[in-house]
């Protein structure tokens, strides 16, 4: 590894200690220091058009910023600067109770603690002008106009761009310069005023990126001139390196990780504070070209590598989640894209085992079995995070079914936890609206009332006597969803309004931008090749495993249908025969007909309904079947259900059964979770096995790799008694009671068991 100065031994143990500075790190102040940029260069740049004006300011921005680098660094760069201690489910002061979701953009503010350098002064300054601004203003008034549903999560919805996965390609092979070059020319030929806007605010953006890389190679430059012997050499290379990229092409592996790292700081900073889960792709076909350019082994490759997981890692509990990296994956003809940068990918996570980027892995029929051998390390050693699993054949088909064009299926890779996206070209604002079954179907009891507070929410459907409701309750429940559901789309695009105020001229660039010319935001004009907006569904399992319950309730204890009213009102206290009564009832997830039935009828009705919603552009939301933690959220405003579900207890995991109903075992409850109608889910969906590992008999962790494959992968993924569309994801734990055990009682949590909550 002479070419890059230190063994791959050495950068390995810098990489480590690096991770160990950052997570020592509690204080986050760059957010601040951007924003407070922003607004004391606001009167320079007020005559600009809003994307010409956001391009100055980041560039302001990134003129004042307080730079470093560390002495464990080998490339410069962070995402510290763009990311706030608030994200509430990572935060150890979450509470369940108390959580209201993120509906007051200022209250990022009190993330920091005042000091003499930060005053409190300067904070209420910085919030106060922001409070003012037209993104605030719009988006109090969209929040404000839907609290009546909000507050007690029949829908949530978000002011998001969403998880989007950039491509950086272009700048790596190319760099920044010729892309400038090439907007020069647009810039002058362009007729259309709007579009040659956007061309010269992608261009000043573009700027942003060299004064940052101009003034990290300053600074690598006074470091080395104090330094000496093989730090020295460390940082002579470096300022040479950021002398070349981003402005030129990368020619080698090194220059290209060190590209991406600044264009990807840049692109998180003029989202601060909390970029919305910006996501990799596919690293190993990033960077495979280099890796092979210089002729890397494998060890050379992961050593560099390592130093760009901890890049992603942010101050003490890595604030920066729901960054995906994906590796794996098949070609438009079935062939095998796995290369040699893939597993120099999993050695560095194996190694690292940090928190962030989240791992995923692409399988398809023809996936070597040298990957699941490689990835039995990862499922079949305690405590180390375990990758999430998608199969390329069923999404292939379903991302073509629903619009995305043939040539750009091997680009599709996966944002946040597991949302289906085209690499550079898709703005599917993944998170925009988050639905919940389980309230709708209380409120549908219960007239329109809260069980939780008593509020009248509102019904859609007549007040009728409790027995009738109960008989037509399928029907009841769907009229009610109708309705519902037009209230969350307009509150959504009401959302995504409020965040178009705030353009993004930089990740435009990197979302076809530089062809449309228009901010990847913009709400009247499509700035990238695909849009939609997200939906998030929660519930399944729980509604039909009630619609189920009423239907036996109905049948075989007539007498007892008056009583369930009461029941559920009391929170069974009382009618505890009752309660067990409905308890005993089918569920969904043990192979059973009946509870099955139902789940795939409302999941599929579910997303016809959804996916008939029509976001800023008129493009249908996409149908989402994940809950990444919100299930505990979303279930704590939901009182009791007819399934037997007690008030506020949580609702079910993605389309997994709900916990401790699927009593017959993981064979038949994956054959339950097989008659799902996937092909609907072009949004994604979650779900989650935890197997016990003493499941396995293989001798060596590559040997129960192949086994996973063969008992738990290719029977899910792959089986060919499918008779329709087989599921595309999957997260597994595998794990014993007494590890679950000794989480519970206080130890330390694993990074696998961490990686499910942060998702």
């Amino acid at each position: 590894m002479k070419t890059y100065v230190s063994t791959p031994e050495t950068i390995t143990a810098m990489a480590k200690a690096l991770f160990k500075e950052e997570r020592a790190i509690n204080r986050l102040d760059g957010w601040f220091l951007t924003k407070e940029s922003y607004m004391r260069h606001e009167a320079e740049a007020a005559s600009l058009p809003p994307m010409e004006k956001a391009a100055l300011l980041l560039c302001r921005a990134l003129e004042e910023l307080p730079l470093s680098i560390s002495e464990n660094a080998v490339f410069a760069g962070t995402q510290r600067d763009a990311f706030a201690r608030s994200y509430a489910l990572i935060n150890p002061s979450f509470k369940v109770e108390s959580f209201a979701g993120y509906c007051d953009p200022t209250a990022v503010f009190d993330d920091i603690e005042p000091n003499e350098e930060i005053t409190k002064a300067r904070l209420d300054l910085v919030r106060e002008h922001d409070r003012q601004s037209d993104y605030i203003k719009t988006l109090t008034k969209a929040y404000s106009d839907s609290a009546r549903f909000t507050d007690e999560a029949v829908f949530f919805v978000e002011q998001v761009t969403g998880h989007v996965i950039p491509d950086v390609r272009p700048t790596l092979r190319f760099g920044v310069r010729k892309t400038m070059a090439s907007l020069d020319e647009k810039i002058a030929s362009e007729k259309d005023e709007i579009r040659a806007s956007g061309f010269r605010a992608m261009r000043k953006a573009l700027e942003g990126v060299l004064i940052l890389a101009g003034r990290y190679a300053d600074l690598a430059e006074s470091q080395a001139a104090s330094a000496a012997g093989e730090r020295k050499a460390q940082l002579e290379l470096l300022a040479r390196t950021l002398r070349k990229v981003p402005a030129e092409g990368a020619e080698s592996l090194y220059e290209a990780i060190q590209s991406f790292i600044l264009m990807w700081q840049v692109m998180c900073l003029e989202q601060a504070p909390n970029p919305f889960a910006f996501s990799v792709g596919n690293a190993d076909r990033i960077f495979e070209p280099y890796r092979a350019r210089d002729g890397l082994s494998r060890d050379e490759t992961a050593a560099l590598l390592k130093h760009l997981l901890v890049f992603y890692n942010v101050a003490d509990r890595s604030w920066a989640i729901s960054q995906n990296l994906i590796v794996g994956g098949r070609d438009l003809d079935g062939a095998d894209l796995t290369n040699e940068t893939s597993f120099a990918l999993l050695d560095a996570y194996y190694d690292m085992n940090l928190p962030q980027p989240i791992l995923s892995v692409k399988l398809h029929k023809n996936t070597p079995e040298r990957l699941y051998a490689e990835l039995g390390r990862f499922f079949f050693t305690p405590g180390c995070l375990t990758p999430s699993l998608f199969n390329d054949d069923s999404l292939f088909e379903i991302l073509e079914k629903n619009g995305v064009e043939k040539a750009d299926l091997p680009d599709y890779a996966v944002a946040g936890c597991q949302e289906p996206l085209i690499m550079g070209k898709d703005n599917g604002n993944t998170t925009n609206s988050w639905l919940n079954l389980g309230k709708i179907l209380e409120l549908t009891l219960n007239d329109g009332r809260s069980l939780i507070t008593g509020e009248e929410i509102g019904s859609f459907v007549p007040r009728v006597p409790f027995r009738e409701n109960l008989e037509h309750l399928r029907e009841r429940f769907y009229i009610n969803l109708e309705g519902y559901l037009k209230e969350m789309e307009k509150a959504a695009n009401a959302c995504s309004a409020a965040v178009s105020h705030l353009p993004v001229p930089f990740l435009s660039t990197m979302m076809g931008g530089l062809d449309s010319g228009y901010d990847m935001r913009d709400t009247s004009h499509q700035g990238t090749r695909y849009n939609g907006s997200g939906c998030l569904i929660h519930g399944l399992s729980v509604v039909a495993d009630a619609f189920v319950a009423v239907d036996h309730l109905l049948s075989e204890h007539p007498e007892d249908a008056d009583r369930l009213s009461a029941a559920l009102k009391a929170d069974f206290v009382g009618y505890e025969d009752l309660r067990e009564r409905l308890l005993s009832y089918p569920k969904y997830g043990n192979h059973e007909a009946e509870p099955d039935d139902e789940a795939v009828a409302l999941a599929a009705r579910v997303s016809q309904m959804v996916s008939s919603l029509r976001n800023y552009l008129g493009n249908p939301f996409r149908v989402d079947f994940s809950t990444p933690s919100t299930h505990l959220t979303y279930g704590y405003w939901v009182g009791a259900l007819p399934d037997g579900r007690k008030s506020r207890d949580m609702l079910n995991y993605g389309v997994d059964p709900m916990a401790g109903d699927a009593m017959g075992g993981l064979g038949l409850r994956t054959l339950s979770t097989m008659k799902l109608p996937f092909e609907k889910f072009n949004g994604g969906y979650a779900s989650h096995f935890g197997i016990d590992p003493r499941y396995f008999r293989g001798s060596d962790p590559e040997e129960k790799g192949l086994e996973f494959a063969r008992r738990v992968v290719a029977p899910l993924f792959f089986n060919p008694m499918a008779d329709h569309m087989s599921p595309f994801y999957l997260y597994v734990n595998v794990t014993t009671p007494e590890m679950l055990r000794k989480v519970l009682a206080g130890g330390e949590v694993p990074a696998d068991i961490e990686k499910l909550i942060a998702a």
